[in-house]
């Protein structure tokens, strides 16, 4: 098997604005995340920046890689960096992967949530489309939800209503955010959808009442008071739906892929303790 060497972070420029790479990484490539980390306590702050550069890099590998091949090898070496089998001084150079494996080692987030995600970003590797709705609803329940799951770990809300709705707003996110990315996806010849989305608005509309629905079952759960930032991303999945819904549906929308910071509604929602 060829030998495992550490992803390629590429060129990039030095942190802005006093902020760690991993911060600036989220602030560059995931900035709805980037806001609404921070709402988290100082102390928790990084934990959260580090897990969401992580999604970062293992979300992007499909569109790094000109090969499965390389992209597996790549997606290896996360789960090497997590079960401590790569060199340390290996991991403690990569301005992500130390963190990430410090966080691990010091028992402040799970390894296992973490693993999950790997195991379903290998979905991207293979090219495959999503049967159906409920396919893609459990790709999402694999990668974007077990990413909520982390987070909630690091911020210590680990009670059982906190992680259900974390897992309902995890994949209504991920719901949301795959209907926004399909001109890109086709853009680039990358289809992420079941077919019958492309043949009119209609699954478009059934995907994101369904996004709908889990947010508001999510919004009816008690949730612990330190869980809300890492659900504070619902904020941005209901009013993209409304955005959506106002375009008929159309995803194509020029507006839709347009960034909204919302400050007053995110900073309204932490401070009343509640998300969506």
């Amino acid at each position: 098997m060829p030998r495992l060497t550490v992803p390629r972070q590429g060129a990039s420029p030095p942190p802005a604005h006093g902020l760690s790479h991993a911060a600036e990484r989220v602030r560059r490539f995931d900035r709805e995340r980037f806001a609404t980390a921070l709402f988290a306590p100082p102390e928790r702050r990084e934990a959260l920046m580090v897990l969401y550069a992580f999604n970062v890099a293992v979300a992007s590998v499909r569109e790094r890689v000109r090969e499965p091949l390389a992209g597996a090898l790549r997606l290896q070496w996360w789960r090497d960096v997590l079960a401590a089998e790569r060199p340390e001084e290996e991991v403690s150079a990569h301005p992500v992967a130390g963190p990430l494996a410090a966080l691990v080692r010091s028992g402040a987030v799970p390894a296992h949530p973490l693993l999950r995600l790997l195991d379903g970003r290998e979905r991207d590797l293979s090219g495959e489309t999503f049967a159906d709705l409920d396919d893609l609803e459990a790709y999402a329940e694999a990668t974007a939800a077990t990413l909520t799951e982390a987070a909630l770990a690091a911020l210590g809300a680990t009670d059982e209503s906190s992680l259900e709705a974390g897992r309902r707003v995890g994949i209504a996110c991920a719901l949301v955010g795959l209907a926004r990315a399909l001109p890109h996806h086709l853009s680039i010849g990358r289809l992420a959808v079941p077919p019958p989305a492309l043949s009119g608005t209609g699954q478009v509309r059934i995907a994101a009442d369904r996004a709908r629905r889990l947010l508001d079952e999510a919004g009816r759960r008690p949730v612990a008071r330190n869980a809300v930032p890492a659900l504070l991303p619902a904020t941005y999945a209901a009013a993209h739906l409304r955005r959506l819904e106002r375009a008929g549906w159309d995803v194509s929308a020029p507006h839709l892929g347009r960034y909204r910071p919302m400050p007053l509604r995110l900073a309204v929602n932490a401070l009343l303790g509640r998300f969506a």
